[in-house]
């Protein structure tokens, strides 16, 4: 029996919404791409990653904050900025962090209370619903700290004693406290910003989502 022929009158949206179908697939896998390249301790940072229609929030906190908050005293909670980090625990057998201004270093926690443990770095691809073309495409990392994450001017964490770095600093060090190693591909704090600008990287995932669909690309 004889393929049935669609009329030529429905080419332009049948092209439309295979390039909706391209750009999500492209979306998902720019997330995998952006997972690979990031910092990966719990996985909650690479797994903040969503595609939405509107600017994407830094709101949420991950699990290990919130656990966290509950094992230490108000004037602690209370800090500014006070949020998880991915980061490497600190070689003494005890974290000290200053529960507030003027106050002495509290030293009856261990460590292993204050930082979650490393997981696996395994990305993965979400599924992306396809999405009008009118529309505005934004992807995003909703993680509380993500200004800290990609390295983001003035974006800060505190570190074990309370003071405020940067990604970069927290690799580096500061004020006599020795650096840590980073998760970000090649221990780059600027990773996002290679991730970006190298073809072989944010444009390459792109392409594999049109060719997804069957889009010949370059």
């Amino acid at each position: 029996m004889a393929k049935k022929v669609r009329p030529i009158t429905d080419l332009p949206g049948d092209l439309y919404a295979k390039v909706e179908k391209a750009v999500a697939e492209s979306a998902s896998h720019m997330i995998f791409g952006l997972q690979s390249a990031g910092p990966w301790w719990t996985g909650h940072f690479a797994q903040s990653w969503v595609v939405s229609s509107s600017p994407v929030q830094p709101t949420d906190s991950s699990r290990f904050k919130e656990d966290r908050d509950k094992q230490l005293p108000s004037q602690f909670n209370d800090r500014p900025n006070n949020n998880a980090v991915d980061c490497s625990p600190p070689s003494g057998s005890k974290a000290r962090i200053y529960g507030g201004e003027g106050e002495t270093p509290m030293a009856w926690l261990t460590d292993q209370m204050f930082y979650p443990t490393q997981t696996n770095k395994v990305p993965g691809r979400p599924e992306v619903l396809t999405r009008s073309l009118k529309n505005p495409i934004y992807i995003g990392n909703k993680a509380s700290y993500a200004g800290f994450a990609i390295n983001k001017p003035g974006a800060t964490m505190p570190d074990t004693a309370g003071n405020p770095v940067t990604y970069e600093q927290h690799k580096k060090g500061t004020k006599g406290r020795k650096g840590h190693t980073l998760t970000s591909r090649d221990q780059n704090p600027n990773w996002i910003k290679v991730y970006l600008a190298h073809d072989g990287f944010v444009n390459n995932d792109i392409n594999m989502g049109f060719q997804s669909v069957g889009f010949k690309t370059k």
